[in-house]
């Protein structure tokens, strides 16, 4: 199933502007990372969401949600963030962040540990369903 049609089903959904591939591309360009084909997909679709208890970063005004903002804030309050991630979501428990790699690969990040959780945003998004 594509991420469009998963993001579609979440239950109370709300999304702001999509970004354009120029803002994806300077949102890259500002952490130094590519983001995964999924997370692309999405920002060029939603922008940034929320749904019932789920918040995604994304691209946009607010400095909470955005995740050029939320990463780099991370990465300048925790040594051991990965540099080759960017978070996609502050799960707001105990400091727990969902961080994504370029291949798509969906992690949790606690107390400055790493765990594989999903292949893909896609696999993520479906668990909240």
């Amino acid at each position: 199933m594509k991420i469009v049609d998963i993001i579609n089903k979440l239950p109370s959904l709300r999304h702001l502007a999509p970004a354009t591939d120029e803002e994806i591309k300077i949102s890259e360009a500002e952490l130094g990372i590519k983001f995964a084909s999924d997370y692309k997909e999405y920002l060029r679709n939603f922008g940034c969401i929320s749904a019932s208890g789920l918040e995604l970063t994304g691209i946009c005004g607010s400095q909470r949600l955005n995740v050029v903002d939320i990463t780099n804030q991370e990465r300048k309050l925790n040594k051991n963030f990965p540099k080759d991630m960017y978070v996609i979501e502050n799960t707001g428990i105990e400091g727990i962040l969902m961080l994504q790699n370029q291949k798509g690969e969906v992690f949790q990040f606690e107390n400055g540990k790493l765990k594989k959780e999903f292949n893909s945003l896609s696999d993520y998004l479906i668990t909240v369903e």
